[in-house]
């Protein structure tokens, strides 16, 4: 069995790290398969280092239904051949595509703009296009037709242990551990580590040298600085460091993290949601 997971994100490391989860579930699951992220060229090193194949999206060619199958994300997808091809809400550049991959195609919806699901003249929205349309996180929406938990790239028994972070950054037992992470746009990181104050540490996925993903080693933080985007939000929900999290809703055109801030805080996950959709990939449900 082939997956694939296409996004076509390139605002932040958020798309790329839902990738990343949904493999590592998958691979929880013990599924024997192929599976591999297709989206546009990320600043990150570690988009590289976990096989995260770069496409360019040729908008003028993919929003015209006759010649999108000659784009360069056409041939890429064509040659992989996958059974389910994941789209991460993106849904407009595989839309003239889909009808000739011959897959099935799930749509993962995180919030989005309320008039995301229109688009353009040429490009408009078709469920039809999607044998599965899923929520993967707790928004209303009519173009939603099942739910799962968030996702998120982690469990928490897979976190490292206590102790793994200060070791790694040489804090002294002692000495308060506050850090400021994040993967947005520029001037952003420099917002949150001034708000973190004096001797905050930065782990920015833009460094070389940055922890990734960086969810598994915050157990150690006695504060966290951080945007209010989706992973950031879920990880801290999910693995423990949500009351010790400062967050900041950066404004985003394809996101509401001031929504999300606001009306997801008490909201309690049961599972990672990755694991779910992994269960529903490898069952056939």
């Amino acid at each position: 069995m082939r997956i694939g997971f296409f996004t076509a994100g390139s605002v932040g490391a958020g798309h790329l790290v839902r990738g990343v989860a949904l493999e590592r579930a998958l691979r929880r699951v013990g599924f024997g398969g192929e599976y591999r992220m297709f989206g546009p060229a990320l600043p990150f090193a570690a988009a590289a280092r976990l096989g995260y194949e770069t496409v360019p999206l040729e908008e003028g060619l993919l929003r015209d239904a006759v010649r999108a199958p000659e784009s360069a994300l056409a041939r890429v997808l064509s040659r992989f051949q996958p059974d389910v091809l994941l789209v991460d809400l993106f849904w407009a550049p595989v839309h003239h595509l889909l009808p000739h991959l011959r897959c099935e195609a799930w749509l993962l919806v995180r919030c989005c703009p309320r008039a995301w699901f229109g688009g353009p003249p040429d490009t408009r929205w078709d469920p039809a296009r999607f044998a599965r349309i899923i929520g993967i996180e707790p928004l209303p929406h009519a173009a939603i037709r099942e739910r799962v938990e968030p996702v998120v790239v982690c469990n928490p028994e897979e976190c490292r242990p206590p102790g793994a972070l200060r070791a790694h950054l040489e804090v002294p037992p002692g000495r308060p551990l506050v850090v400021a992470m994040h993967a947005g746009l520029p001037g952003e990181m420099a917002a949150l580590a001034k708000a973190g104050g004096h001797g905050v540490v930065t782990c920015d996925l833009y460094t070389e040298s940055a922890l990734f993903p960086v969810a598994e080693w915050l157990r150690d933080a006695d504060g966290v600085f951080a945007g209010a985007g989706y992973n950031s939000f879920w990880e801290a929900r999910w693995l423990g460091w949500f009351e010790r999290t400062v967050f900041t809703p950066f404004p985003r055109a394809v996101d509401n993290q001031g929504w999300r801030l606001a009306t997801c805080s008490t909201y309690r996950m049961q599972q990672n949601g990755a694991d779910t959709l992994a269960r529903w990939l490898t069952s056939g449900r």
